[in-house]
């Protein structure tokens, strides 16, 4: 009888224990195409290109999101900076995340519309005569922990011909990123929450 009872003990807390480790695996980010109005109104703020989506799904206590930036110079990647880490909210229900670009002559302003509020930063892009954006994903796309999603780029080139980006099957970028001059790729990560 003793020992049934510790079997079950020791059952109830590896199937409890199972529960609260769980992670989510319905993270999800999906293209929210604007409505012919929207784009009316975008169009009257002076950003030259911005993508939205939306994310749903909830995060389990142990995961989080990050956003970060990869920088690419004369087609080597110079930085790959998490920019935002630490997610507060864990569920997310057609929550709008944006990705807007805005040339100002020699200056490139990214602008990264989040949950709670909008991060704004300036680059210096001079001697770029043409650029491109790209919005890589075109359907709903699951989260895999640790993998990297791809969302937008901005890409720049002083005079040498300009390919856009794109995404191989994989996920990964495109060859192409080593032709770039400038480019600034965003992506979005899930993983695990890390106690600073």
């Amino acid at each position: 009888m003793k020992r049934t009872a510790v079997f079950l003990a020791v059952l109830t807390a590896f199937l409890l224990n199972g529960c609260t480790e769980k992670d989510s695996n319905d993270i999800s980010i999906t293209p929210y195409p604007l409505s012919e109005e929207e784009q009316t109104l975008i169009s009257k703020t002076g950003v030259d290109a911005i993508q939205f989506f939306k994310l749903n799904g909830e995060l389990s206590e142990n995961e989080d999101l990050q956003f970060a930036m990869e920088t690419y110079k004369d087609g080597v990647l110079a930085e790959d900076q998490i920019y935002t880490k630490g997610q507060v909210e864990k569920e997310f229900n057609e929550d709008l995340i944006s990705f807007g670009f805005d040339r100002q002559d020699n200056d490139l302003i990214i602008l990264n519309g989040m949950v709670n509020g909008l991060l704004e930063n300036q680059h210096d892009i001079e001697g770029m005569d043409s650029s491109s954006f790209s919005s890589f994903i075109s359907e709903k796309t699951k989260l895999v922990k640790d993998e990297a999603v791809y969302l937008v780029s901005w890409i720049g080139s002083k005079g040498n011909a300009l390919e856009g980006l794109s995404i191989n099957e994989d996920g990964s970028l495109s060859e192409s990123v080593k032709m770039a001059d400038t480019a600034y790729v965003f992506k979005i990560i899930l993983t695990d929450y890390k106690k600073e």
